[in-house]
């Protein structure tokens, strides 16, 4: 704390990497802040996070905890380190809180460890003020925000990447340490999101000899070699049993390990289109790490001499970025990995920053997103009220029909955090760090209030509980379903709901079945068999424009 003399009975916070208690304090809030609401009380959102919950209920109601199945069909598109930990949390919780609540723990808890291994990393490259302003900038990422948010193996890739990474900031000065930590990241890597995120891990640790003398050393051996010693169990125990008891899906496993944008069949729109995918992407997914750790190799390429405690961060961003770039499918989560290294490269150079380019960054921070918060207080208030028009119109767009209770609590808490969000953005220093210490608030508040305020309503436009209970009224009687066209998650979310468990068209029962349910584009006519089918019910979620279902009936 310090006390400028233009007001010098106001104490001041001071972003300058000091501990003190306060910033302690307030660093562990927006942590918490930021990691803890839509982690519970609302219900499961699709893609991704439709298709790792219908996972985890089908291994809690078959118990079969060697295969992944989604609607008991065997879904191995990753391993299941990740199933396993929600479904434990679920043994655990599930008294306590709503199934979809207690399953989405397991992300909150790979997430902080994703921050833990990032401190760990930033503390081993550039000193005790490093560890906090890392994490910092790491959440402050944009496209982490949605993502840790949600129920899928990214987030606990994303875990072994920072843990691995800070086992090798750690490889050369404590050899034991930094190999079992290493070690430990690869094994969770492997064993939560596939060959991929194993694949950058390995990638880097094999690429730090050839760029560093340093590396090819006798710690650094010992380092790998406890890392592989660690690793070892996590990387063969699952697919040897897998192997030895379920063949099948071993052989389905397999193929699908190494596949990537290249691969034949691959969903890529293209492949050589896609190459720019992931350049549009990472502007705004990376941002702010990412002109950080352009600043930090400007500045060292204009810096003679080494500067070893930039090897390890560049290498790794080097190398996942071309591995992302090259190889990855098309979808901003494969991205996620890239965000460890970019934040640790953005913070070596962070305190070299222009004042002017700091302020510049501090002040878009703070105007966006209290132009964000405005917005919110203005939907907030339209929901109500009809006022403003235009907001209430917005929202009567995307959930019609829909009343929303008011929620004193609720109100209090996002009045109170908007609060403290404008006081601790007045009460602190100008620093080269505040820019970052302000964007992570700032992001960190706003989702707090789309949390508090407008979590009924996101709720509301984003579920499939009503569709499904109507999905239930119109199939009521009926012995058997075929689904047609009904993507994984959303066949997750009907059974969940409407517990319905869809017959897939190739399965032997589906010449049975006496209704069918399609997903169809809004409004397009569904392709059935004329003259074998009636249509009985067509329906979308309230305020979805794209996605519809229809049931049909066997006709006689």
């Amino acid at each position: 704390m310090s006390r400028p003399a233009d007001s010098p009975g106001a104490a001041r916070l001071a972003f300058d990497g000091e501990s003190t208690p306060v910033k302690t304090a307030l660093f562990l809030v927006v942590c918490l802040a930021w990691l803890l609401p839509g982690l519970v009380g609302r219900e499961p959102w699709k893609t991704d996070e439709a298709i790792a919950f219908g996972v985890v209920t089908d291994l809690l109601r078959s118990g079969d905890w060697l295969v992944p199945t989604l609607s008991g069909t065997p879904y191995l598109d990753r391993p299941p380190l990740y199933y396993w930990t929600s479904a434990i949390l679920v043994r655990l919780f599930g008294g306590l809180l709503p199934l979809p609540d207690a399953a989405r723990l397991a992300t909150g808890l790979f997430v902080a460890l994703a921050m833990a291994g990032t401190a760990a990393a930033a503390v081993a490259l550039y000193g005790a003020r490093a560890g906090r302003i890392g994490v910092l900038l790491l959440i402050g990422c944009l496209g982490l925000l949605l993502r840790a948010h949600e129920m899928n193996t990214a987030v606990a890739g994303l875990a072994g990447v920072a843990l691995a990474i800070a086992g090798l900031a750690h490889a050369l000065a404590r050899p034991r340490l930094g190999g079992a930590l290493a070690g430990l990241g690869l094994g969770i890597a492997f064993l939560a999101d596939g060959a991929f995120p194993a694949f950058l891990i390995v990638a880097t640790a094999a690429a730090l000899p050839l760029a560093s003398g340093d590396h090819r050393s006798r710690a650094y051996g010992i380092a790998a070699l406890l890392a592989i010693g660690v690793a070892a169990p996590m990387l063969l125990a699952w697919p040897l049993a897998l192997a030895a008891q379920a063949p099948d899906a071993f052989a389905a496993w397999r193929g699908t390990l190494f596949a990537t944008r290249w691969s034949a069949g691959a969903d890529t729109r293209g492949v050589l289109a896609d190459l720019a995918y992931f350049p549009r992407t990472l502007p705004w997914y990376a941002w702010p790490a990412l002109p950080l750790a352009a600043w930090t190799l400007w500045r060292a390429r204009r810096r003679p001499g080494p500067r070893p405690e930039l090897r390890l961060p560049a290498v790794a961003t080097g190398l996942f970025l071309a591995a992302t770039l090259l190889l990855a499918e098309s979808r901003e989560v494969n991205a996620m990995p890239l965000l460890v290294p970019l934040a640790l490269l953005g913070i070596a150079e962070l305190d070299s920053l222009p004042r002017g380019a700091a302020s510049a960054l501090d002040w878009f921070g703070v105007m966006t997103f209290a132009l964000f918060a405005l917005l919110l207080w203005a939907a907030y208030a339209a929901v109500f009220t009809g006022y403003p028009t235009g907001a209430a119109r917005w929202v009567a767009r995307h959930v019609p029909g829909y009343r929303m209770t008011f929620d004193p609590a609720a109100f209090a808490l996002a009045l109170g955090l908007t609060v403290v969000w404008i006081a601790v953005v007045a009460r602190s220093l100008r620093t080269t760090r505040r820019a970052v210490v302000n964007w992570t608030a700032g992001i960190t508040m706003v989702w707090m209030l789309a949390m508090a305020l407008g979590l009924p309503v996101i709720d509301q436009a984003r579920s499939y509980r009503e569709v499904s209970a109507r999905v239930k009224e119109a199939l009521a009687g009926s012995t058997c379903t075929l689904g047609v066209g009904v993507g994984d998650a959303q066949r997750a979310l009907v059974e969940h709901y409407a517990g319905i468990r869809l017959v897939r068209p190739g399965d032997a029962r589906a010449a049975t079945c006496d209704t069918l349910l399609a997903q169809v584009s809004a409004g397009r006519v569904v392709s059935v068999e004329e003259g074998r089918w009636r249509e009985i019910w067509r329906g979308a979620r309230p305020g979805d424009r794209v996605e519809a279902f229809a049931v049909f009936r066997r006709q006689p």
